[in-house]
C-alpha cells in the first residue's frame, strides 16, 4: 500500500534527509526529522548516464526535461512555484544558446537509503509536529550519487568547434565507462582551452564554480573515491494525503491537471520563454557595448521594445499561476486556462529577434572593417618606419636585400582574406561580433567605496549608473530604471516599503536585519565607459555595525585582503552623509589600517562623496569639517579638502524613478524638486569620473608597497606551501635513504574556484604514493555550517589550494644538497615570518607555523597507526620533529637578540621563498583561484 502512494522527485534541494517533510505544492522541503528508524543502505556499481546536446535558437529545447527533471516538478520551476537552486538553476543561465553551444550531462546512482517504517509510524511522526506546515510528503527513500550539467560555449571557428565535439565524445566515453582516468593529449587540452565559457550546474555546489574541464573529472574523481560525499539525486516521496494528519487537508496544486494539460502549459510557457531568454541576453550582455554611436536609437529601441515584451511575459506567467493554484476545485474551470494561454504577441516577439540580428549583423560589419582599417594603419606604419630606414641607408646593396616586390601584395591578400573568413562565419552564427568587438583601451579604474552601515552604498551605485546613463529625469522615466543591485526602501510620507529587483537572488545584499550592513561582502561592478575605459567600482560591507567593532573589524581585513588581488587603486571614495554632528568613531580605525596596507601616500587618492544633499543645498554640510581633526593626528596637512575632490549628490531621484515603479502618486511640486535633483547629480557625476581618470594617478599594488599590512598577508599566502614544501622534501630525503635514490615524490597543486574548508574532527583518508602514505586533501563546504560533514565550524580551516601527488622512478630534480639548502632558507625564513605576524604585524597571538608544523606530525602519527606499511612515515615523524626542534631554538634566539623587525628584511625574505619553484607552483594554484573568486564576485554591467 505504501509503495503505490510513493512518487519520485529531482533532488533540486540536495539537503533532505530521510524523514524530512515535503511540500508537493512548492516541492521543497519544509521540516527536516531525524527519524528513529532503521535505514537500509546499499552501494551501487555507478549506474551513470552522459549525454551531449546541441543547441539552437530556433529549437524548442526543454533544458528540464533533458536533465530527467519529473513533469510536475518541471511545471513548478517555470511558474516560479519551487526555487531554481540546484542542478534546476540552469533555469537562470544567462548566456545565448546557438549551433555554438553544448550540454554535457552527466548522472551516475553511488548509493540507496531507504527508512524501514510502518503506515502507523509514519502517521505518529507527523503528528508529533505542531507545526502549522503545508507538508504534503514525507521522504521515505533517496538515490545518492552525482549529476551535473556543463553548458560549454564553443569558439565560432568550424574547425575548432569540430575538434571540440571529438574530444567531448571521448569525454563522454570515459564517464560512461566510470574510467576514473581522463587522459588527454597536450594538444587536446590547448583547443578545450579554445571554450567560450563553461558554466555548470550540480546537485554539489563544489561542482557549480568549476569552469575547466579538466577540474570538472578531478572533482568527480575525488566523489567517486568517497560515497559518503555525495548528495542526494533523487527523493522518494510518501504521500500524506489519506492519512490523519494536520496536513492532509492542505491544497495539492495542480493535482487536477492531467498529464496532457501539463504538457499543453509547459509547450506554451516555452515556446515564448526561450526566445525571451535569448532576447534578454542580446539586450543586456551584448547590446550595450553599442549605446552610443548612430546605432543608439534603433538600440534604445530594442531594448524598450523587450522590456515590453518581456512585462507582458510575466504577467501571464503570473496570472496563469494564480489561475492554476485556485484553492476551490468547484471553481476550476480548464476553459480559463486555455483562454489564458492565447498569447498575442509571437509577431512581436519574432520581429525583435529580426531587429537584433540585423543590428548584430551590422555592428560585426562595422567591427570588421574597422579592425581592417586598424590593420591597414599598422601596416602603412610598419612601411613609413621601413622607408625612414631606407632613407637613412645609403648601401644599394641593403636596398636590393631588403626590397620584396611582392611583399606587399601577399601581406594584403593574406589579410583581406582573413576578414573574408570572419565575415562569412558571422553568417554561421549570429552572436559571434562579441568575440571580435575588442575596445580601444582596456584601462580599468579602480573605485573603492567606504562608508558606515546605511548610508547608501548600494544605492548610490545605482543611482551613479542611471546618473551617466541617462542625461535627463524624463530619459529615464521613458526607460526602465537600471538596478543592478536589489533595492529596498521605505518611502518617507507612509512608512511604504519599496522594492525593486528580486531581493531573493541576491547572495551579496542581506536586508533582513537592521543595523547591521546589508552588503554581505565586497563586489566589483564594472562599467564600460564612452572613451573605452572601464570602470569598476568596489561595494564594501559598512563598518558601525550593531555587531560592534570586531565585526568592523573582520569586515575592513577582508576589504583589504580584497583589494590586495588587485593591480591598482585610482581612488577611494569615502560616502557620508552631510550635517552629521560627528563621525562613526570607526573612521579613525579606517584611516589606520588603510595606512597600514597603502602608507600614508594613499592620501592622495582620497575623494569625499556626500549622499541626499538636496537638504543642504547640495553642499557637504558641516561633515567635511569634521574630517580635518582625523588627518591632524597623521599629520596630513597636504590633503585635499577642497571643491575638486567633493562631490554631493540626492540618492532622491533614484528612489523617485524605483517608486514610479511601484504606482507611487507625486505632487508637481515633488516632481520638479526632482527633476532638478536629477539635473545636479548627473552633472557631479561626470564630473566625478573626470576626475578620477584625469586630475588622479593611479596607486600601484603591483611594485611592492612594502607595508606591515601588505606583508602580513603575502606571508599567510605563503604558511603552507613553506610547510608541505619541507614535508616533501623530507619524503624524497627518506626515500633516497631508505627506499631507493631512483625515486621521487612531486607535488601538483590544482586551482579552488571558491571557498572551501578542511575538517580537523573528520577522520582523514589515507591514500598510497608507492610506500609513503599521505592525507588526501578533501575540501568541505561551509555555508554557516559545514555542509560535508555535522563538525562545528570552529573545526574548520580556509585551504587556498588542493594538493595532488605523483611517484616517479627517477630521482628527484634537486639534490640532496639543494635540498637541505632550501631547507635552511625555509627555516630561516619560516622563524623571521612567525615572529612577524606575531610580534610586529600583531595579527595573531600564536605562532602560526609551529602550529601548523605540529598538526603536520600529528597527521604523519596518524598515518602510521592506520597504515599497515608505514616504515616510510615513521621516518618522516623523525625528520619532522628534528627540524622542528631546530625551529625552535632558532626563534628563541630571535626573541632573545630582537632580531628582524626591519620591513626590507622581510621582503626579502619573501622574495627568496617565493623563487622556489615549487613553492611558486603552489602560489601560482592560490593566485589563480583568488583571480577566479574575484571574477565570481564581478558584475558586467551595461555600458555608460
Amino acid at each position: 500500500m505504501l509503495e503505490n502512494q510513493i512518487i519520485e522527485r529531482k533532488a533540486i534541494d540536495s539537503f533532505g534527509i530521510l524523514g524530512s517533510l515535503y511540500d508537493g505544492n512548492q516541492d521543497q522541503i519544509i521540516k527536516q526529522h531525524y527519524i528513529n528508524s532503521s535505514i537500509q543502505s546499499s552501494e551501487l556499481s555507478h549506474l551513470s548516464s552522459c549525454i551531449i546536446e546541441k543547441g539552437h535558437i530556433n529549437k524548442n529545447f526543454n533544458l528540464l526535461q533533458f536533465i530527467g527533471i519529473q513533469d510536475e516538478l518541471r511545471l513548478h520551476l517555470l511558474l516560479n512555484l519551487a526555487k531554481r537552486v540546484g542542478i534546476a538553476s540552469i533555469l537562470n543561465y544567462s548566456r545565448r544558446i546557438n549551433e555554438y553551444t553544448r550540454f554535457l550531462y552527466f548522472s551516475s546512482i553511488i548509493r540507496k537509503e531507504q527508512i524501514i517504517i510502518t503506515l502507523e509510524q509514519i502517521q505518529q511522526l507527523i503528528l508529533s509536529s505542531n507545526l502549522d506546515l503545508n507538508a504534503t510528503h514525507i521522504i521515505r527513500m533517496i538515490d545518492f550519487g552525482i549529476e551535473f550539467i556543463a553548458i560549454l560555449q564553443l569558439p565560432y571557428e568550424i574547425n575548432v568547434t569540430q575538434q571540440i565535439d571529438t574530444i567531448l565524445d571521448k569525454i563522454r566515453l570515459i564517464l560512461l565507462n566510470n574510467n576514473n582516468t581522463l587522459i588527454l593529449t597536450n594538444e587536446e587540452e590547448a583547443i578545450l582551452e579554445k571554450l567560450i565559457n563553461i558554466t555548470t550546474y550540480s546537485n554539489i555546489s563544489s561542482l557549480m564554480t568549476v569552469n575547466r574541464v579538466s577540474d570538472l573529472f578531478y572533482q568527480i574523481n575525488r566523489l567517486k573515491i568517497n560515497s559518503n560525499h555525495c548528495h542526494p539525486l533523487t527523493y522518494y516521496l510518501q504521500s500524506i494525503d489519506n492519512l490523519d494528519s494536520p496536513y492532509s487537508s492542505k491544497n495539492i496544486l495542480l493535482k487536477i491537471l492531467s498529464a496532457d494539460n501539463c504538457k499543453q502549459i509547459e509547450e506554451y510557457i516555452l515556446q515564448f520563454r526561450i526566445p525571451i531568454k535569448y532576447l534578454e541576453a542580446s539586450v543586456n550582455q551584448h547590446m550595450p557595448n553599442y549605446l552610443y554611436g548612430h546605432l543608439q536609437n534603433r538600440i534604445y529601441h530594442v531594448r524598450q521594445q523587450y522590456s515590453i515584451l518581456k512585462d507582458i511575459y510575466m504577467k501571464k506567467i503570473h496570472q496563469l499561476t494564480k489561475l492554476l493554484t485556485i484553492a476551490d476545485k468547484d471553481q476550476f474551470d480548464m476553459s480559463m486556462i486555455f483562454q489564458e494561454l492565447n498569447f498575442n504577441e509571437q509577431n512581436s516577439i519574432n520581429q525583435l529577434l529580426k531587429d537584433v540580428y540585423d543590428l548584430e549583423n551590422e555592428i560585426q560589419i562595422e567591427n570588421n572593417l574597422r579592425k581592417k582599417q586598424l590593420n591597414d594603419d599598422k601596416i602603412s606604419e610598419q612601411d613609413l618606419n621601413e622607408n625612414d630606414n631606407f632613407l637613412n641607408t645609403n648601401s644599394t646593396a641593403n636596398i636590393t636585400s631588403d626590397y620584396d616586390p611582392d611583399g606587399d601584395d601577399t601581406s594584403s591578400q593574406s589579410s583581406n582574406n582573413t576578414n573574408d573568413n570572419e565575415i562569412d562565419q558571422t553568417t554561421l552564427s549570429d552572436d559571434s561580433f562579441i568575440e571580435n568587438d575588442l575596445p580601444i583601451s582596456n584601462e580599468i579604474i579602480n573605485i573603492l567605496l567606504l562608508g558606515e552601515t546605511g548610508v547608501g552604498k548600494s544605492t548610490f551605485i545605482n543611482s551613479l549608473v542611471n546618473y551617466l546613463h541617462f542625461n535627463r529625469l524624463d530619459q529615464a522615466q521613458s526607460n526602465k530604471p537600471i538596478a543592478i543591485i536589489p533595492v529596498s526602501f521605505l518611502l518617507n510620507n507612509d512608512e511604504k516599503l519599496i522594492e525593486y529587483n528580486d531581493l531573493n537572488e541576491s547572495t551579496n545584499e542581506n536586508f533582513n536585519y537592521s543595523g547591521q550592513s546589508v552588503t554581505q561582502h565586497c563586489k566589483s561592478y564594472i562599467f564600460h565607459l564612452y572613451n573605452g575605459n572601464k570602470l569598476c567600482i568596489i561595494d564594501t560591507p559598512g563598518f558601525g555595525d550593531e555587531r560592534g567593532i570586531d565585526q568592523d573589524n573582520f569586515n575592513m581585513e577582508h576589504i583589504l585582503k580584497y583589494i590586495n588581488n588587485l593591480t591598482h587603486i585610482n581612488a577611494i571614495c569615502f560616502l557620508c552623509k552631510p550635517n552629521l554632528v560627528k563621525l562613526n568613531q570607526y573612521f579613525q580605525s579606517c584611516f589606520i589600517q588603510l595606512f597600514d596596507f597603502f602608507g600614508k601616500n594613499i592620501s592622495e587618492n582620497f575623494i569625499f562623496c556626500f549622499t541626499n544633499t538636496r537638504s543642504t543645498s547640495y553642499t557637504s554640510g558641516d561633515t567635511i569639517s569634521l574630517f580635518q581633526p582625523i588627518f591632524d593626528l597623521f599629520s596630513l596637512d597636504d590633503i585635499s579638502l577642497q571643491k575638486e575632490n567633493i562631490f554631493c549628490f540626492d540618492n532622491e531621484s533614484f528612489r523617485y524613478l524605483i517608486a514610479l515603479q511601484n504606482d507611487i502618486p507625486f505632487n508637481n511640486n515633488d516632481i520638479v524638486q526632482y527633476e532638478t535633483s536629477w539635473k545636479i547629480s548627473t552633472k557631479e557625476s561626470n564630473r566625478l569620473i573626470k576626475y578620477i581618470c584625469t586630475g588622479l594617478n593611479s596607486y600601484s599594488l603591483q611594485n611592492r608597497c612594502q607595508s606591515i599590512k601588505h606583508a602580513q598577508f603575502q606571508i599567510l599566502h605563503l604558511i603552507r606551501p613553506i610547510l608541505e614544501t619541507i614535508r616533501n622534501i623530507f619524503r624524497n630525503i627518506t626515500l633516497w635513504n631508505i627506499e631507493s635514490p631512483n625515486q621521487s615524490i612531486e607535488l601538483y597543486s590544482t586551482v579552488i574556484h571558491h571557498l572551501v574548508y578542511s575538517c580537523l574532527s573528520c577522520n582523514p583518508k589515507i591514500i598510497k604514493i608507492g610506500n609513503f602514505g599521505i592525507i588526501n586533501d578533501f575540501p568541505h563546504e561551509m555555508q554557516n555550517k559545514c555542509q560535508t560533514c555535522q563538525c562545528s565550524p570552529n573545526r574548520h580551516i580556509q585551504i587556498e589550494y588542493l594538493l595532488n601527488y605523483k611517484l616517479f622512478n627517477r630521482p628527484s630534480k634537486n639534490k640532496i644538497s639543494e635540498m637541505k639548502e632550501q631547507l635552511l632558507i625555509l627555516r630561516n625564513a619560516s622563524v623571521q615570518f612567525a615572529y612577524f605576524l606575531k610580534n610586529i604585524a600583531y595579527c595573531t597571538k600564536e605562532n602560526v607555523v609551529l602550529v601548523n608544523l605540529i598538526r603536520m606530525i600529528e597527521q604523519e602519527t596518524y598515518i602510521c597507526r592506520h597504515s599497515q606499511t608505514n616504515y616510510l612515515n615513521v621516518q618522516l615523524i623523525k625528520e619532522l620533529t628534528q627540524w622542528k626542534q631546530k625551529y625552535e631554538e632558532y626563534f628563541n634566539e630571535i626573541i632573545m637578540k630582537n632580531m628582524h623587525n626591519d620591513l626590507g628584511i622581510i621582503y626579502e625574505s619573501i622574495e627568496k621563498v617565493e623563487n622556489i619553484l615549487i613553492i611558486k607552483e603552489q602560489l601560482d594554484a592560490i593566485k589563480m583561484g583568488q583571480e577566479i573568486m574575484m571574477k565570481q564576485h564581478e558584475i558586467q554591467a551595461m555600458q555608460i
